[in-house]
């Protein structure tokens, strides 16, 4: 095991979840530029591989014991459990039983830049801080010019994007795990997940939410203005994954996601349970990047950007 790394004065005691299923290609060019990340060595590596008829859990630990992580630990589920108590599951394992103060949570379709590791983990210390911040990744689309990006290089913003590559911490974790163990005893026990009611999830559980409002904090780092709720109070339509109910969870407990304006990964998932060519085309994937992340300087300090170089707010959209 890793020996906690201290940061700032204080022993954190850090780990990096790394998810996967079946997608051994995805999985390989993960696991590859994990490697690139010399802070990644600095923490301890935990593979939780779901099961069932599909999976491809033998390949996948080869990859990874044929890869330079020696000290892996390997969670392989006997069953298919879905996604979303897979990932609540292995959330609960690292914080509640384990103890770590904080994970980076990886899953299989998203291409690191060799400082990502160390960029996420700096934002999280520096964000310590403030008392709103919920997650921190590093993973934007951004189609200002090369030259306008160059210099957003140390913005970070509010963001309600999908939740890649994002740390979380145990504080935020144990006030948040409430409202996701009752979503997962009342909605992932008793259903596969494929077969969730989602319609029961979005008008008895999310509006229950939604309707208790948002706690306030103090010292924020995110101003007013660019704090917008993932859902709208009556959620017709919107996503009832795990990943969604997380969102709520922070969004009602008076917390913010933020990242960097720059992105330093890539996500490839083309396909998966979630996406298609067409979706991941439509939603802006296979144009995410302009500059070569490979290459990026890391930085220790941030600015929080709430608009952009014409004034323009930078609120984000809804959960997406």
């Amino acid at each position: 095991m890793a020996e906690p790394a201290c940061t700032g004065g204080i022993n954190l005691k850090s780990a990096i979840l790394l998810l996967g299923f079946n997608r051994t290609d995805y999985f390989q060019q993960v696991i590859s530029s994990l490697e690139k990340n010399d802070e990644a060595f600095n923490h301890d590596l935990h593979i939780y591989l779901d099961g069932g008829p599909k999976s491809k859990q033998e390949e996948i630990v080869k990859i990874v014991k044929s890869s330079k992580f020696e000290n892996a630990t390997y969670v392989l589920r006997d069953s298919n459990w879905g996604i979303g108590r897979h990932l609540i599951d292995a959330r609960r394992t690292l914080f509640d039983q384990l103890g770590y103060d904080r994970i980076l949570l990886l899953e299989d379709d998203m291409v690191l830049a060799p400082t990502y590791v160390e960029t996420v983990f700096a934002i999280s210390d520096w964000s310590t801080k403030y008392d709103d911040v919920g997650t921190v990744m590093a993973y934007n689309i951004n189609h200002d010019s090369e030259d306008l990006q160059v210099q957003q290089m140390d913005q970070v913003i509010a963001t309600n994007r999908h939740f890649w590559g994002y740390v979380i911490t145990k504080k935020v974790w144990d006030e948040i795990k409430h409202i996701i163990y009752e979503f997962e005893q009342n909605y992932l026990l008793k259903y596969t997940y494929t077969n969730r009611p989602h319609r029961r999830i979005r008008w008895f559980f999310m509006r229950k939410w939604l309707s208790k409002g948002r706690l306030e904090k103090q010292n924020c780092l995110v101003p007013s203005d660019c704090v917008v709720a993932p859902f709208p109070n009556l959620p017709f339509r919107v996503a009832t994954s795990q990943d969604a109910i997380t969102a709520l969870a922070l969004w009602h407990h008076g917390y913010s996601r933020i990242t960097t304006r720059v992105s330093r990964a890539e996500y490839v998932g083309i396909e998966g349970y979630s996406f298609s060519p067409e979706v991941y085309e439509s939603q802006g994937f296979n144009n995410q990047n302009l500059l070569d992340f490979s290459s990026f300087d890391f930085s220790d300090d941030y600015i929080f950007a709430d608009k952009d170089e014409n004034g323009n707010s930078l609120m984000p959209r809804r959960y997406e």
